[in-house]
């Protein structure tokens, strides 16, 4: 999961629409998604997602919960919709709204050129990369401390290439983002890179005080983060825009920032 939202972008478009639908307040799976139309009022909002904490993701009571799925709720309240919930694989949700089967992407998505190409995407909503990580009681604090050091990254993730560029005394391989920790607590490695709202997450459920976030930390690979809506649904895009607008003024913003484990350095103006 580490890598796969920015690097996911090229096969989106390729795959094919195996689409499920988890509801927030029901719906049928074959039915048209119905808050996208752009030519008249919008009451139902029809999110698509690939149901990953913390970002978009449904509780075991079926309602919306994670850093976007906060913020789309908050917006939603305010404009008056109902949200439903749309879950498929993370590459196939563009293909998805593409399709008319949801109306916007609301999971942690990287704005990038490729994707622009399919779709719109609303303002930034935050911004988020990989995550340092350290044991509790380590002076690094930046990446150019990790340099000569024993790193560890997750296989097949794009922080191999992070880990690479520090000329590591050594790089050390984990299969999961569990084992990637442990390997940190238990001083197995000095550093690991990994996604940093998932990591933060982690240690918000489960507070750890072996292991420590490096803050502040600016990202080998950094990421805006917005919804993406069809090209055509420009009121969707509006809507969403002044929604958002809206949210960054109050203080709900960052205390949904804060419930998920980021902070000020991932909040955007």
């Amino acid at each position: 999961m580490n890598s796969r939202r920015a690097a996911l972008s090229m096969a989106a478009g390729a795959m094919g629409i195996a689409l499920a639908l988890t509801a927030c307040g029901g719906g049928d799976a074959g039915a048209e998604a119905g808050g996208g139309g752009g030519d008249g009022e919008i009451t139902t909002l029809t999110i698509a997602t690939s149901n990953d904490a913390p970002f978009s993701f449904t509780d075991d009571a079926g309602a919306l919960q994670g850093i976007d799925g906060e913020m789309i709720n908050w917006i939603a309240d305010k404009k008056g919709w109902e949200v439903e919930v749309f879950v498929s694989e993370f590459a196939t949700l563009i293909p998805a709204i593409k399709a008319g089967k949801a109306d916007a992407v609301v999971d942690a998505m990287y704005i990038t050129d490729v994707r622009k190409e399919e779709v719109n995407f609303t303002d930034t909503w935050y911004q988020q990369g990989e995550g340092m990580v350290v044991p509790g009681d380590s002076d690094m604090t930046d990446r150019d401390d990790a340099k000569g050091t024993v790193i560890g990254v997750q296989t097949g993730t794009t922080f191999i290439e992070l880990a690479e560029s520090l000329e590591p005394k050594e790089i050390k391989y984990f299969d999961s983002q569990a084992a990637l920790l442990t390997a940190v607590e238990n001083k197995q490695v000095d550093v690991v890179f990994t996604d940093a709202a998932v990591v933060a997450y982690s240690l918000v459920q489960n507070p750890n005080d072996k292991i420590k976030i490096v803050d502040p930390y600016e990202p080998f690979f950094p990421g805006l983060i917005g919804a993406a809506v069809p090209k055509e649904n420009t009121q969707l895009l509006e809507e969403l825009n002044s929604g958002l607008a809206e949210l960054k003024a109050s203080p709900d913003y960052m205390e949904i920032l804060a419930k998920y484990g980021l902070t000020e350095s991932n909040a955007v103006d």
